[in-house]
């Protein structure tokens, strides 16, 4: 009898401290990272658009950021000491090939791998070759779709919408799309009463700000504000009512993702520290 209270004891006790040992690291993520506001000084128009503005809209757009020394991103430039590595374009390329060379993001493609054509448990591509961003080169003279000849991230999961340019101080922009049958399922059982949805897809936004010096922090300056942000988009469906009406992830949910942005910054933030 003992021994079935202690295995009964274990089977309800785990759960409760597996959830509290996430409520605390999400606890402890929040207080690092606050979220900024989703404006032109944060992120781009083209982040906050939706992928189709006339049938979706964006109800969850989270924009997270830490400060670095400026040199602990030219240092994995392929020449530090060259003022021309500091230009944003650089620097935000930098920055993405960070975030998605991270573990984090190194799983997430080794995982994709296992689904993809290759079956293999490889990241694929994460930005860096030579190319880094940059669309591909295609032989075909026909466009063949809205991605004819942009560049394809961890096995296909991500299409880059916008490399880091000198004509943007946005970074890179990146898309992924929900599969079809997830979403419509949650679509046909929230039209029965369900009170969630799940989100068409999204977009990825990593950038850089300009440099700036802290006050008392002059021998490690200039700094810059790496940021990472994420954008949901859903389905608008007239039956639902005002945009604030229609239908999302539940909350719980919704704090699950903004904590997992937080850890992505995090992690790549703690990783680029580490080689500096």
């Amino acid at each position: 009898m003992a021994t079935q209270s202690r295995r009964l004891l274990f089977l309800l006790g785990s759960p409760v401290v597996g959830v509290y040992a996430i409520h605390r690291g999400l606890t402890t993520l929040e207080a690092r990272y606050a979220a900024l506001p989703a404006d032109d000084s944060t992120s781009s128009v083209a982040l906050r658009t939706p992928g189709s503005p006339s049938t979706q809209h964006s109800p969850h757009i989270d924009i997270y950021s830490a400060r670095i020394p400026v040199k602990a991103l030219l240092a994995r430039t392929n020449n530090p000491s060259d003022p021309k590595n500091s230009d944003n374009a650089t620097l935000s390329t930098v920055w993405a090939q960070s975030v998605f060379g991270s573990r984090i993001f190194r799983l997430e493609g080794r995982i994709f791998g296992l689904f993809a054509a290759e079956r293999k448990f490889e990241p694929g591509d994460v930005g860096n070759t030579p190319e880094a961003f940059n669309p591909v080169s295609t032989n075909s003279d026909c466009t063949a779709g809205r991605d004819e000849g942009k560049r394809k991230l961890l096995h296909g999961a991500l299409t880059v919408e916008r490399p880091p340019s000198l004509n943007s101080p946005h970074g890179l922009l990146v898309s992924w799309k929900m599969p079809d049958k997830p979403r419509i399922f949650f679509e046909k059982i929230a039209r029965w009463g369900y009170p969630w949805r799940l989100m068409s897809g999204g977009r990825h936004e990593l950038s850089v700000s300009e440099p700036f010096m802290i006050p008392g922090r002059d021998e490690q300056g200039p700094f810059v504000e790496v940021r990472f942000a994420s954008a949901h988009d859903y389905e608008i469906f007239s039956e639902e009512g005002e945009l604030k009406d229609q239908k999302t992830i539940p909350g719980w949910s919704a704090r699950l993702h903004r904590g997992y942005a937080m850890a992505i910054l995090d992690r790549a933030v703690r990783e680029l520290m580490a080689g500096h």
